[in-house]
């Protein structure tokens, strides 16, 4: 009996020191239902930042009687917006750095409400002060960059590597731009009706408040292998970037097709009223657009995550771009409310389609920097152009054309401008750097899981 139990106990011994050889399997790695959640409050507040950006520049008639200024002002309405998310842009980064997402979110939410209700008090005086609107737009405008700029860092806590691109394409996705397309023209019919409307933005607000209070923070376990890793300081990445000539090919790129877009959208009835059409068809078109616009992120966030085919999509987008805007230049004209509803179908359909692409190519070759740093510099950037061609092409109109007031030379100006974006798509061959170090990691890891689809 002693001679058996001796012989146990060897083997016992054995049997453990070959278990001390054997890899330990690390916990799977997987998107927790709880980051669905946070997207969706994340989604909501997004739509919140949007209502109140595009509030006033869907019905500039109307918003220049109600406050007896010119239309260009209620353009720099939308030009403070844009100021003001360039300004943001410098310290977003940082804020995420210490204060974390949850609590970034929340102070996104907290400003959209302050200058909801600022506009709100604005309106009521007698007579309605825009320059107190101004100022609730300020306030209300530094929401805009918190909420979006994070989108690639909130994908990467989030979500595991095989969803990133999906779930940044729901963050990019303007579902607020296509709610206040259709809803508000259709609901301001007079200057009587704009203190209804601020309502409504200001209740969207305040829901999307209330909801972050209850978001979680993070989920229980990183889902990803990149998001486990030590990351550059915010500083140490500023100095990273400004050496990377790739990601400022990126930058130019993402710069001029989302800029192209925000100016194109905030003053597209601007565009198409000297022909005709009427603010609530110059809605119905823009919102059409922007659902366009929603299905082409999507399947641009499925075809990324599918085939991480970064560089190809990036150089066979801008083309499509080019020759949608070359269009608007050539036909925009009377009588043509099908054809100018199907060029902004096509056209904002490859517009959002690069928005991810290009966000993501910036993110993969800015790699080790942090991509609350990089995506706030990307949106940024567009943010620039944005307001920059936004400015130009106001100044491009042409009162004594036929007809009056007629914007065909800023068309042709955005034509140019997507050419020159081509040529940069085709310069671009910068390294994929995240996706290499988690193949890296890989293959040191041979033990690791693969991270769910």
């Amino acid at each position: 009996m002693l001679f058996f139990k001796k012989k146990s106990l060897e083997e016992e011994k054995k049997t453990q020191q070959q278990d001390q050889r054997i890899p330990q399997q690390p916990d799977e790695l997987k998107t927790y239902p709880q980051a669905w959640i946070a997207l969706a409050i994340l989604l909501l507040l997004r739509i919140a930042t949007s209502v109140f950006q595009f509030t006033y520049s869907v019905i500039p008639n109307v918003a220049a009687e109600a406050f007896q200024v010119s239309l260009t002002a209620i353009t720099w309405l939308s030009n403070l917006q844009g100021l003001v998310y360039v300004f943001m842009s410098f310290f977003t980064g940082w804020i995420y750095e210490k204060l974390g997402v949850k609590r970034s979110l929340i102070l996104s939410g907290f400003f959209c409400i302050i200058g909801s209700g600022i506009r709100m008090l604005a309106i009521h005086l007698d007579p309605p002060s825009f320059a107190l609107t101004m100022t609730g737009q300020i306030i209300g405008s530094i929401a805009a960059p918190l909420a979006l700029n994070i989108m690639s860092l909130f994908a990467s806590i989030w979500f595991t590597e095989n969803l990133r691109a999906t779930a940044g394409m729901f963050v990019a996705s303007n579902y607020g731009a296509i709610l206040v397309m259709f809803m508000v023209p259709n609901v301001t019919k007079s200057t009587h009706d704009i203190p209804m409307t601020l309502s409504i933005v200001g209740g969207i607000a305040l829901a999307a408040f209330v909801l972050l209070l209850f978001m979680p923070a993070q989920p229980p376990k990183p889902p990803s292998l990149v998001s486990q890793q030590p990351r550059p300081s915010f500083r140490q990445g500023l100095s990273l970037l400004a050496k990377n000539y790739h990601f400022w090919v990126v930058f130019l790129i993402q710069g001029i097709n989302v800029g192209i877009s925000i100016a194109f959208g905030t003053i597209f009835t601007q565009i198409i009223a000297p022909y005709g059409y009427t603010d609530a068809q110059a809605g119905q078109i823009n919102a059409i657009g922007f659902f366009a616009g929603t299905i082409g992120c999507a399947i641009s966030g499925f075809v990324l995550d599918l085939t991480k085919q970064h560089r190809f999509l990036l150089k066979a987008t801008p083309p499509l771009i080019f020759f949608s805007n070359l269009g608007f230049y050539l036909l925009m004209k009377r009588d043509s409310f099908l054809m100018i509803l199907y060029l902004t179908i096509m056209n904002q359909f490859v517009v959002s389609f690069l928005v991810p692409v290009s966000m993501e190519t910036g993110c993969e070759t800015a790699y080790p920097v942090s991509e609350a740093t990089t995506s706030s510099f990307l949106w940024q950037g567009a943010q620039i152009f944005g307001f920059i061609i936004m400015a130009v092409m106001d100044g491009l109109r042409d009162p004594t054309g036929d007809p009056a007031n007629n914007m065909q030379r800023a068309l042709l100006l955005l034509t140019i401008l997507t050419g020159l974006m081509m040529v940069l798509a085709f310069m671009f061959n910068g390294a994929m750097a995240r996706s290499d170090a988690i193949a890296r990691r890989t293959v040191d890891s041979p033990n690791l899981p693969p991270e769910d689809a």
